[in-house]
């Protein structure tokens, strides 16, 4: 609906007096000038960045009275193939003379989403959810979560802004915006884990990619993606055993990995520029079971060679990961026209990789894709990008019957039947009995990688059918 997308676009971050029209035009631009220091995202250098109208409570209150919530899905016959989810509080995060601004939501939400919503048939979703500490704590220490409400509450006492790292400041309005990033993250994975939408973007921030179990980072709160792969795989483990998490962002997705790097049942890959914040993300870091593969792009490389990266080194290794669901750490900041960063990735590349994860996701995993908006400091190129990503999500086919059918991996690997059983090369029992040398003489016989723990050795063994 339109017009219902047009409402929820105006209802953004409360400001000073009203600054022109309500619907600002894509092609007038104000902008500050932010000094970053050389430890942050964009290393020491000034940079342009637009700088976000203001808009008055009155205002904000009276709009956000006729937003008619979207809380869940419309009802409709069949699975849609897209569906958008987003927040008004999502805007309400605003710290003055910074890149990561409301701006970069606003334009999406009002620019970008009444046309293309319209063109390509998806429902835009605002849910009222917020994580639990249960939710959160599956990602963050219980230390950390400890600190972040403490940084809110002295902020609602007072406190002007708080730091929790270097990069990251808590104002008012950021607990709104980072509980419920991660809230409506966790809303659109149980909508595509039970069938009610088959890929989801879901258009937030801050961004959370950055953010680790101890600490925050980069301009990250809650690590958002990795919050809703965790409970993917904890709320559903009949369903979702396998997960893998694919991240374009031109920075590299430090938390992500970290999440990811010692459990051989979740896969991260990345493409990234190198050297450049947060200094991490080298070839060499492969994770405990080669479950992580880093692709690091020098300054300045070309379309082809992100292309490359994603075509011919990272996709074929998700596939033989074979994930039950995947997602994407969608950031945008590698466009030439990004000021936190020096690679050329146009709008067509991103929407080309993403044509290609959404073909692997058909034949993996039934088509489930979760994506989650990370950086991208440009408003206008981060719309054209998001345009191309979300065409690519709704336009690739929907999987076929014979791809509907397949078993998620926890499903076909936990199966106890005797068929299934007795095409094991190995029993489980004579899996138990070895052990590590045993099954690392066995698994390079048969040219499969041998590190790993123990019960990893004993799952990639177990894969092998007589």
């Amino acid at each position: 609906n339109p017009m219902l997308l047009l409402t929820l676009a105006a209802a953004w971050a409360a400001g000073g007096a009203v600054s022109g029209s309500l619907l600002s035009s894509p092609h007038r631009h104000h902008y500050q000038r932010v000094e970053h220091r050389p430890h942050g995202h964009g290393g020491h250098r000034m940079t342009r960045v637009p700088m976000m109208p203001s808009r008055s409570k009155q205002q904000l209150l009276r709009l956000r009275r006729q937003l008619h919530s979207r809380a869940a899905l419309p009802s409709q016959e069949g699975t849609p193939t897209l569906a958008v989810y987003t927040h008004t509080d999502c805007l309400r995060h605003k710290v003055t003379f910074h890149p990561e601004s409301p701006e970069r939501l606003r334009h999406l939400i009002e620019d970008v989403m009444p046309e293309l919503s319209a063109d390509l048939g998806f429902p835009l979703v605002q849910p009222d959810r917020n994580p639990t500490r249960e939710e959160l704590s599956r990602v963050h220490t219980d230390k950390y979560i400890d600190t972040a409400f403490e940084a809110f509450q002295q902020v609602s006492d007072g406190e002007p802004s708080v730091y929790l790292d270097s990069d990251t400041q808590v104002v008012e309005g950021t607990q709104d915006s980072a509980v419920r990033a991660a809230g409506v993250t966790l809303q659109a994975v149980e909508d595509v884990v039970e069938g009610r939408v088959r890929r989801a973007f879901v258009m937030v921030r801050p961004p959370g990619h950055h953010a680790e179990s101890k600490t925050a980072m980069g301009f990250c709160v809650f690590n958002n993606i990795l919050i809703g792969l965790a409970h993917a795989q904890a709320k559903y483990p009949d369903t979702i055993r396998k997960a893998a998490l694919l991240d374009f962002d031109v920075h590299h997705g430090n938390g992500g990995q970290e999440g990811c790097d010692t459990d051989p049942n979740r896969f991260f890959a990345s493409t990234h520029q190198a050297p450049l914040f947060p200094w991490k993300g080298l070839a060499r870091e492969t994770g405990v079971d080669l479950n992580v593969i880093n692709v690091p792009l020098p300054k300045d490389s070309s379309p082809q060679d992100f292309v490359d990266a994603w075509e011919n080194t990272i996709l074929p290794k998700v596939k033989g990961f074979d994930p039950d669901i995947i997602f994407i750490s969608a950031g945008f900041d590698a466009h030439p026209d990004d000021p936190l960063a020096s690679l050329n990735i146009e709008e067509e590349h991103f929407g080309y990789v993403t044509e290609k994860i959404a073909h692997l996701a058909n034949e993996v995993s039934r088509g489930c894709i979760v994506s989650v908006l990370e950086g991208g400091y440009d408003p206008h190129a981060l719309g054209r990008c998001v345009k191309a990503h979300l065409t690519s999500l709704a336009n690739v086919p929907e999987p076929s019957h014979e791809q509907l059918s397949r078993e998620p991996s926890a499903l076909a690997s936990s199966s106890s039947s005797s068929s299934s059983t007795s095409q094991m090369l190995f029993t489980p029992e004579q899996l138990q009995a070895m052990d590590k040398s045993t099954l690392r003489a066995e698994l390079s016989a048969r040219g499969l990688p041998t590190s790993g723990r123990l019960d990893a050795l004993r799952e990639r063994l177990a894969q092998i059918r007589a």
